[in-house]
């Protein structure tokens, strides 16, 4: 193969990895009121997937939409997201996953049978 076919070729395979090796967003880029919401991310903004970090900036725009109460619960749920370990997050990912697929009219019963477990091996 001729140097130019290869260079050409490296080119290509480089340039459809580009948004795979996408950088991370710089923590202060983001607005003062979304450094405020997210905050309990700070440490670890950097090293979050960037497809992580754009669901929590639009997370952060929404956040002032919401009625108080729905506030509260989204800073608490990022609280409770930022304390998890990487290991914890996959899981959490899988298990939303699994959970989405579930017909709507059965999630009910899959919710509370999970409740159901989760009482169970609390008891335990």
């Amino acid at each position: 193969m001729r140097p130019a076919r290869i260079r050409s070729l490296l080119l290509l395979f480089m340039l459809a990895l580009a948004p795979l090796t996408a950088s991370a967003e710089k923590w202060h880029t983001l607005s003062p009121t979304a450094q405020q919401i997210l905050s309990p991310l700070k440490q670890s903004w950097e090293s979050l997937p960037r497809s992580e970090q754009k669901s929590f900036i639009g997370v952060a725009e929404a956040y002032p939409a919401l009625p108080p109460e729905k506030q509260q619960r989204l800073i608490s749920q990022i609280q409770e997201w930022a304390a998890l370990t990487h290991e914890q997050r996959e899981r959490a990912r899988e298990k939303f996953t699994a959970f989405s697929r579930v017909p709507e009219d059965k999630r009910e019963a899959v919710k509370e049978m999970v409740r159901e477990q989760e009482s169970q091996s609390a008891k335990n």
